[in-house]
């Protein structure tokens, strides 16, 4: 039984199951139902007990609702590792969507489809190896529906959002050590560097959202999305703090950038093969942990319902 479960795992890391958002596919956009719940997973698991207990999930998932006005998403993504020198690469992502009268659906035909609508969002992250102990985002903007026709959509959006963040500073190994300082060295550190007795900086902003999505396909079968997203941040994020080697501080407004091409072919009803590329660039946060750059590549089949 135990060969069994490994030998399916394997497989599954094999593929490296991955899946794109519910809302990056033409063909759901084209064909929408009011009431029906779509969805689509993929994930892989390891479980090793050789020598230790170690578990190895990756997972990701979508699930969409539309109304006969309205359109819902939610989504996440998952990597773990219980393995103590892997656990760097553990994230998390939790993102939620409405577009609001964005269209009219009577009985299970779209009638029309708005230029103009509003859409608000949430999400919700986490990235041990970045240090981001979670990072809240919370707003809303108007989106723009440039161009709709058979094999492409492509539209734009603009908004605010509020931005609330957790980093931490130092390395695991280092907090226990925080707890040697006395009470007048730890309000040091808060005050001028505004590091709290857990080793975090928690900052909050509000950021200008700016993003264009182009949906296209090809035949029956291809389906390719490109996302490109400025966020802008209103305030200095890191006034009134001491810049010192350790903790440079450049109060500059820098912009995130963020980039994702994802292309995805059907092979059944239910599965499909999805290869995705991100990079975001994030720069200017303070925790030395915080690379400017990430990019990821994954690819694999995706299960649909």
């Amino acid at each position: 039984m135990r060969k069994t479960l490994l030998l399916f795992s394997f497989m599954l890391l094999i593929y490296g199951l991955q899946a794109q958002s519910i809302l990056n596919d033409k063909a759901f956009y084209d064909t929408l139902k009011t009431h029906k719940i779509y969805g689509r997973i993929g994930f892989g698991l390891n479980v090793n007990d050789d020598d230790e207990h170690k578990v190895f999930l990756l997972q990701d998932a979508s699930i969409s609702k539309a109304t006969s006005r309205h359109l819902f998403e939610l989504s996440n993504s998952l990597y773990f590792n219980s393995n103590g020198t892997d656990q760097a690469s553990n994230r998390f992502m939790l993102f939620a969507r409405a577009a609001l009268n964005r269209h009219k659906i009577v009985n299970n035909k779209i009638q029309s489809e708005a230029n103009f609508f509003p859409e608000i969002n949430t999400t919700i992250a986490y990235d041990e190896g970045r240090g981001l102990n979670y990072r809240f985002n919370g707003g809303g903007g108007i989106t723009y529906s440039l161009h709709n026709n058979k094999w492409m959509r492509l539209k734009i959006g603009t908004g605010l959002q509020y931005e609330k963040e957790s980093w931490r500073i130092f390395e695991r190994e280092f907090l226990p050590a925080l707890d040697t300082l006395s009470q007048s060295s730890k309000d040091k550190l808060q005050s001028a560097f505004g590091i709290n007795e857990k080793g975090n900086i928690n900052k909050d902003n509000v950021r200008w959202n700016n993003y264009v999505q182009m949906v296209y396909i090809l035949g029956e079968k291809f389906n390719m999305t490109i996302l490109g997203m400025v966020q802008v941040p209103l305030a200095v994020p890191y006034d009134n703090v001491y810049n010192v080697p350790y903790f440079p501080v450049d109060n500059k407004k820098y912009p995130r950038f963020t980039l994702e091409v994802s292309a995805n072919f059907t092979i059944t009803r239910h599965f499909s093969f999805n290869a995705k590329y991100f990079i975001q660039h994030d720069e200017g946060q303070i925790s030395p942990l915080a690379n400017e750059q990430i990019t990821n590549f994954t690819n694999g089949l995706v299960y649909k319902f």
